[in-house]
């Protein structure tokens, strides 16, 4: 048996031959004739047995006929992938044509390919015809019997002669030349990666970073990896910036997706890319994402009256504007009710929570602004402070505040009355001198000064200060605070010196009072 090996690219190719030699001989004789009554090719006959399922062929042949037959590899019909039978004549006579054949049967159940016959050498034996035809090849016959299929027998059917008395033999040979292929599929895998990041966030919301990772190529990618490094200012939940994630193996076409979360630090743009490797030094690189971190500033402002009178309303006026660079979302704004007053009235949108009045002003854009304003009364003198306090989501608190202080107004009252009228010459009559703050402030060093005429003369004085007379002038000490609502007063005693239609002056200054009150009670003087 030969067996040869041809390698082309990952295939391989198997060559299995089998070769057979065997020699017959039949006797020549001086007969001018030999019985040939039947020809070979007609006594051929198929005789079916169990040799491997395929049905042993055994050609028939003549009483004057021999056969002879080799199975090979082995010798073995059960063990052998062919069968080769010769049959020749038991005599001839020598000059004489005869006929003879060779019968070759494939006793596998699988085709054998390139069947081959040869006869190697001969010796008192030439052939003058064969069918089918047959090659020279040096000094024996080849027979090339293509390819046969599973139990398949073919006959080569001979004529030759003997030109010597004596023996005449042939050896022959046969082979075939199965190739055992076998291949192995050649993949070469080949890695994608995509990335895709949040576009835009503010500096409280998170960043969601995804990864989407393919097997474009034909094979299975081993040891599959995702790597980033997250560009200064932006982390992970853990504060790392490096990510790792191994994916594993990926088969041919498959894809997997992986997500991570990040925050920013600060604001600004962040850009970085991303790689996946393999086994193989397989790599695949993601361009890199831009994300912008923006944030919302808010600036808040109060205005408001530094003082103000009891009684009269007084507004607060407030101001709140988105100074950062991103959308201030959920803004409010809650100003709070100075203590000791009562609303009035608020700017649009304002509503009483407690002691304060809120506003609510939604999603500011960068640049925004808003104007409102509270209204209210106080009851009493004293500082009444509002602070406004302005949120948004992503920001930080802002407040201002803003004081108004309430003062009263001292309304001094002086009021002159006669107790006796008329008054008899040489009679005495008082006068009483009463001051009252009517106003909502105390009043100070309020002085009166009193002025008898020329018909009166000065007899006693009395009453919150003392009182000194020079002359007509009666003037009285200046008096301490005089709260709102409260009353002093002095009285003045004078004697009637004549008849008539008297006048007595009074004239009243105050620490408040910006010029002096003058009043003047009329007394009838008779004798």
């Amino acid at each position: 048996m030969r067996i040869g090996m041809n390698t082309t690219k990952l295939s391989v190719a198997m060559l299995l031959g089998a070769m057979l030699a065997g020699c017959t001989q039949t006797q020549s004789t001086r007969h001018d004739h030999a019985d040939h009554d039947t020809p070979a090719a007609q006594q051929q006959e198929e005789q079916p047995s169990s040799v491997r399922g395929w049905g042993y062929y055994s050609p028939r042949h003549g009483g004057d006929e021999s056969a002879s037959r080799m199975a090979f590899p082995t010798g073995d019909p059960d063990t052998s992938a062919m069968l080769v039978h010769q049959v020749m004549p038991n005599e001839v006579a020598r000059g004489q044509d005869f006929e003879f054949s060779y019968h070759i049967t494939n006793l596998t159940s699988a085709e054998l390919q390139n069947v081959m016959l040869m006869m190697d050498s001969s010796s008192n034996l030439e052939i003058s015809n064969s069918t089918p035809d047959g090659n020279m090849s040096g000094d024996g016959m080849t027979w090339a019997l293509g390819n046969m299929g599973p139990g398949e027998t073919k006959v080569i059917e001979l004529v030759g002669s003997a030109s010597e008395v004596g023996m005449a033999s042939d050896c022959i040979t046969v082979s075939y030349n199965n190739f055992l292929c076998a291949t192995t599929k050649v993949v070469e895998p080949a890695l994608a990666l995509s990335k895709t990041a949040t576009a835009e966030a503010l500096t409280c919301d998170e960043i969601v970073i995804r990864y989407l990772v393919e097997n474009t190529g034909s094979g299975a990618a081993s040891n599959v990896v995702i790597k980033d490094t997250l560009p200064e200012g932006l982390a992970m939940n853990n504060g790392s910036r490096s990510v790792n994630i191994p994916v594993g193996t990926l088969a041919a076409g498959e894809s997997r997706a992986f997500e991570v979360r990040a925050n920013a630090s600060r604001t600004g743009e962040f850009s970085s890319g991303a790689m996946a490797t393999a086994d193989a030094g397989l790599e695949a690189e993601a361009g890199a994402t831009n994300t912008v971190i923006t944030q919302p500033e808010l600036a808040v402002g109060v205005e408001c009256t530094q003082t103000r009178f009891l009684g009269r309303n007084f507004t607060y006026e407030y101001s709140i504007e988105n100074t950062g660079n991103g959308v201030a979302n959920s803004a409010t704004a809650s100003a709070s009710i100075p203590q000791g007053t009562s609303v009035v009235r608020v700017s649009d949108g304002g509503r009483v929570v407690g002691n304060n009045v809120v506003w609510d002003f939604g999603a500011m854009g960068v640049g925004d602004s808003g104007n409102f304003s509270m209204t209210v009364s106080a009851s009493s003198i004293g500082t009444y402070t509002s602070t406004v306090t302005a949120n948004a989501e992503c920001a930080d608190s802002v407040s201002d505040s803003c004081r108004t202080e309430i003062k009263g107004i001292p309304a001094i009252l002086l009021e002159v009355v006669d107790v006796t009228d008329p008054v008899e010459v040489g009679q005495q009559t008082t006068y009483v001198i009463t001051v009252t703050n009517q106003g909502s402030a105390d009043d100070n060093n309020i002085r009166i000064v009193a002025t008898l005429p020329a018909e009166q003369s000065f007899v006693s004085a009395s009453g919150a200060t003392n009182g000194t007379a020079d002359g007509k002038t009666v003037t009285f000490a200046p008096s301490g605070p005089l709260a709102p609502g409260a009353a002093i007063s002095w009285r003045v005693t004078v004697r009637a010196e004549a008849e008539a239609d008297s006048r007595f002056a009074v004239e009243m200054t105050s620490a408040n009072l910006k010029s002096p009150v003058n009043e003047t009670e009329a007394t009838n003087l008779y004798e």
